[in-house]
């Protein structure tokens, strides 16, 4: 009887601790948008050398552009680490406001990228615009573009935004917040909960960054610094929590 009740309160003490220790993980979510670009390749050569999950939000435009951004498309289609999204056909153009002012023609933007990439998940990012739809529950940056948000979220699509962005020069792609800024970012984001989802923290960042090796790599630095934390799990999007 002694030993039944020691085991039942090492399981019970066992769960408890998991419990608790799970609940000290902060899921990143290292997000790459407007794929492919001039950097794709490398961070393609980083993440296979590193080893960890993330998502790259694709443009369908850019695909197709030429021979070399459809090779570094397939780099990515290949690569078992990373997830591939939605991003629209034509990303706007980059004239936003006129893009979500025509709901239908946005939406369909987005469907044609859906179709022409054969991506598996529905599952988008708006170009230039911080929204999220996911199970209910939603977030807006702006107006404009809320009429397209809400109708693909009615066709079934999860839109996802996110808690930070390592900015970038307009100029030569470069980042702006040195790694170290980054990472304690992140790290106060983490023990915070002041993201979409508690203890999630989505990283927003583009493929023309990271126009460096893999070894001189901005990216591989920030990667490296958050693997320094054993609470901190590397994720993708399709994993993000309902």
């Amino acid at each position: 009887m002694k030993k039944m009740f020691y085991i039942l309160a090492v399981f019970i003490l066992s769960v408890l601790f998991s419990k608790l220790f799970s609940q000290n993980k902060c899921y990143i979510y290292l997000t790459f948008d407007d794929g492919p670009l001039n950097g794709s390749e490398n961070i393609n050569d980083i993440i296979l050398k590193e080893k960890i999950k993330i998502s790259v939000f694709m443009v369908g435009e850019h695909v197709i552009k030429n021979k070399q951004m459809d090779t570094y498309a397939k780099y990515y289609d290949q690569n078992p680490y990373i997830d591939e999204y939605n991003h629209s056909f034509t990303h706007a153009k980059n004239h936003y406001e006129a893009f979500y002012d025509n709901v239908q023609k946005s939406v369909n933007d987005i469907l044609y990228n859906q179709a022409l990439l054969k991506l598996p998940d529905k599952i988008v990012r708006l170009p230039g615009r911080n929204m999220w739809r996911l199970n209910g529950k939603s977030k807006n940056d702006l107006s404009n573009g809320i009429q397209t948000a809400d109708q693909l979220s009615k066709l079934g699509y999860k839109v996802m935004g996110w808690d930070i962005e390592w900015q970038h020069s307009d100029s030569d792609g470069t980042p702006i917040q040195p790694v170290d800024v980054m990472y304690k970012s992140v790290q106060k984001l983490c023990s915070s909960g002041n993201t979409f989802t508690k203890n999630n923290v989505v990283i927003l960042i583009h493929d023309e960054m990271f126009q460096k090796s893999w070894e001189e790599s901005e990216l591989k630095e920030l990667i490296d610094l958050l693997r320094t934390n054993p609470n901190y799990v590397f994720e993708q999007m399709r994993f993000y929590p309902q």
